[in-house]
């Protein structure tokens, strides 16, 4: 199996909104929103995997916690300051690329 309980309409969805990506775009204008909906539907699928055997209860219960975790606990400053450094990180990794490639692979620089 491989996760289809829900016939992947997770994927359609997340597809229907986000486009074909492998990260979440700000398509409500809102980084902090637009993350939260990428990663319920992560996590529906998780469900569906679940549900379909490809994962056991132990597995299942992690991915839900590190969901609750990022989502539900910590104040919104502290998830409003991961926003603010990731979307910095992402803009510096953009310019390296494109006036200083040979800098552009690697994380900090």
């Amino acid at each position: 199996m491989s996760g289809g309980h829900f016939d992947y309409k997770e994927f359609s969805l997340k597809d229907e909104i986000f486009g074909y990506s492998d990260k979440p775009k700000n398509v409500f204008e809102d980084k902090e929103i637009s993350g939260l909906v990428w990663d319920v539907l992560n996590l529906i699928h998780e469900l569906a995997r679940h549900y379909s055997g490809d994962t056991d209860e132990e597995e299942w219960l992690k991915i839900k916690a590190n969901f609750k975790k990022k989502w539900l606990n910590g104040s919104s400053e502290e998830r409003a300051k991961g926003i603010i450094d990731s979307s910095i990180d992402e803009l510096k990794q953009e310019l390296y690329k494109t006036f200083l490639p040979e800098l552009s692979c690697g994380g900090d620089t």
